[in-house]
């Protein structure tokens, strides 16, 4: 069986986590698997945004249990956890749109991985949690630092420290999750989104995805502003901006 589908459609890339009997959990072959379909996303000029989602009952669970439990100490569950880690940051640091089509639970390292796309449309029937403390650890890939840029102070403390599970419509409240839908409306809408995006020219949407990038960097806004002025300067006068501009004109 393949751990994960690919099809790439219209601008849209779906990268479906199928692993259904471990609950798409997350092994070190499926990171490498992971890695290499994203850097094959950003490298197509025909894919404008991916969306990435699971088969089964589940988005993703958390590691594989196979391979994690049986690390003892920080030596032997550093190099896992930065290995995750790594393929976390290559899909928040993505030239191109990621969206999180949450289609089941989402618990644990599953909420680190939605955190770490830049949407999340869930199922109403998904399931979240950043439940890493009732196990007497933290978030190990990254996904507390991300969730206190994404929510205020206090609303993504409230999630890490109390550890409670969470429907998809409470994860909404908190500003997690972007829109909830029934389950079996997730699919359209998601791609009623995604398509939307992929209807636009991919040099303006790798553009706005370097400006995420600037300010995720630490850049102060001025740098940034100023970062956006010259790039929008390259883009002027190229033969696509002209020619909207000139249909633009010819109606008016």
């Amino acid at each position: 069986m393949d751990t994960l589908l690919i099809r790439k459609e219209a601008g849209i890339a779906t990268i479906t986590l199928n692993r259904p009997h471990v609950h798409n959990a997350i092994s070190m072959e499926l990171v490498d698997e992971l890695h290499e379909v994203l850097a094959d996303c950003q490298a197509d000029p025909q894919v404008k945004v991916l969306v990435i989602t699971g088969t089964g009952k589940s988005f993703v669970s958390g590691g594989d249990l196979n391979q994690f439990i049986a690390a003892r100490g920080r030596a032997q569950a550093h190099p896992l956890l930065s290995k995750v880690a790594g393929l976390l940051s290559s899909i928040d640091r993505c030239t191109k749109p990621v969206i999180a089509m949450v289609n089941g639970a989402a618990v644990g390292g599953g909420c680190e991985f939605a955190g770490a796309c830049h949407f999340r449309f869930a199922s109403e029937q998904a399931l979240f949690g950043f439940v890493q403390i009732s196990m007497h650890i933290t978030t190990g890939w990254g996904g507390g630092s991300r969730l206190l840029d994404l929510l205020p102070e206090s609303k993504a403390l409230a999630l890490l420290l109390a550890g409670e599970r969470l429907s998809a419509q409470q994860a909404k409240a908190y500003g997690f999750v972007d829109e909830v839908y029934p389950h079996e409306q997730l699919a359209d809408a998601v791609y009623a989104f995604a398509q939307k995006i992929a209807a636009q020219p991919l040099v303006g949407i790798e553009a706005y995805m370097q400006l995420v990038r600037w300010k995720r960097e630490g850049l102060v806004r001025e740098e940034r502003i100023r970062r956006e002025v010259d790039q929008c300067a390259q883009l002027w006068g190229s033969p696509e901006h002209v020619s909207v501009v000139q249909k633009f004109l010819t109606k008016q």
